[in-house]
């Protein structure tokens, strides 16, 4: 899938390919579990900052332009609870955006603001 959505070219090395999963497994940490994840006792800055400086090195492409978007927003959010020493229910949270995202007709998205607080 990260072939198709165009992180990765195909051609990379094992070592790229291990950084490239391994990023993926931390980002996805607080959304993994049912439970609240606590941001108090977290090491994703420190593992994402170590993978990505391996990703630099071994990048052959760089990613999609949708995801510079998407990433400095989670990063953001991630920074902001580590700074709060927030517990967050992350998954449910998830789960809820998921439900209630609709495509639009043009194919742009549609998402409502008050779906969320329901």
């Amino acid at each position: 899938m990260s072939r198709r959505l165009g992180f990765l070219t195909g051609m990379e090395s094992d070592i790229m390919l291990e950084a490239h999963v391994q990023a993926a497994f931390v980002v996805g940490l607080p959304f993994s579990k049912p439970v609240r994840y606590d941001f108090r006792s977290t090491n994703i800055t420190q593992s994402i900052s170590n993978l990505g400086a391996t990703m630099l090195r071994h990048r052959l492409t760089p990613p999609p332009d949708e995801a510079y978007s998407l990433h400095r927003k989670l990063s953001g959010a991630f920074l902001a609870c580590i700074k709060l020493g927030a517990v967050v229910p992350c998954r449910e949270l998830l789960l809820k955006v998921d439900e209630s995202y609709q495509f639009g007709e043009d194919g742009g998205e549609i998402f409502s603001s008050g779906s969320m607080s329901q």
